[in-house]
């Protein structure tokens, strides 16, 4: 069963969609790590993110900022009356998005907090939430543990959670393509070390995978998006008492 779902989220990345908006024509671009700059994410994942925001409503929460150039592509992808909650446990952001959030119209709704992501923010409901932090299996748990309940649907409009880094992708395949050299050394030095490192970059990060699958599994969300490393999932029901154990001991 797990096999399935993962292979069901890995086989939707960059699964064409109904033509609505600029955003749907990401394919139309070379995307790569190469194209990331300050958001750190490849054209097609900051245009699935920009899609998914505009397909809900109400507060926005966003687990992870660094240069805060997601949480400027956040602010500007929805109406003045949403807020928008930033946790990072760090103050870090770049200027020049720093700058934009400072604006009058972006700074009375655009919350930057430096907090532990792990601890719920009491009293608040999200209809969107974007999950962009500790990339371990356990560090995204606990992001999980403390923020999925509390997204709702508003109206009409469905609760999503994306996460980055959650697929396997080919964002840095061509860096690979001619370390010929290096992936030698590498196999080289594998002779002599107790943990193996993988001779290609990984492209994603297999903990917020695991989660996401958990996710999937238990019946709790359904994919609504996918293409390089971005997954963008529906929220279908919160999380029962024992979601934590179960996916540890799965």
């Amino acid at each position: 069963m797990r096999r399935a779902t993962t292979q069901a989220l890995i086989g939707t990345v960059g699964e064409p969609t109904a033509i609505e908006g600029f955003e749907n024509l990401a394919w139309l671009f070379t995307c790569d790590s190469r194209n990331r700059g300050l958001i750190r994410q490849g054209f097609d994942e900051a245009a699935l993110l920009w899609k998914a925001v505009k397909a809900t409503s109400g507060n926005i929460l966003e687990i992870g900022r660094n240069l805060a150039g997601s949480t400027v592509l956040l602010a500007t992808a929805t109406e003045p009356s949403r807020e928008i909650f930033s946790i990072d446990n760090r103050s870090n952001e770049e200027r020049a998005c720093k700058d934009y959030l400072a604006r009058p119209e972006n700074n009375r709704r655009v919350h930057l907090l430096v907090a532990d992501s792990g601890v719920p923010l009491p009293n608040l409901r999200f209809g969107f939430l974007f999950v962009d932090g500790d990339h371990t299996f356990a560090g995204v748990l606990a992001d999980v543990l403390a923020h999925w309940n509390a997204v709702q649907s508003v109206g009409q409009d469905a609760a999503l959670v994306a996460f980055h880094d959650a697929l396997p992708n080919d964002n840095f395949k061509w860096r690979d393509a001619d370390r010929r050299w290096k992936r030698f050394l590498i196999r080289l030095k594998n002779k002599f070390r107790s943990q193996k490192k993988s001779e290609i970059a990984q492209a994603y990060e297999p903990g917020v995978l695991k989660v996401c699958d958990e996710l999937i599994r238990q019946g709790l969300a359904a994919k609504w998006g996918a293409t390089g490393s971005m997954l963008v999932m529906r929220k279908l029901a919160d999380l029962p008492a024992n979601f934590s154990e179960i996916a540890r001991r799965a």
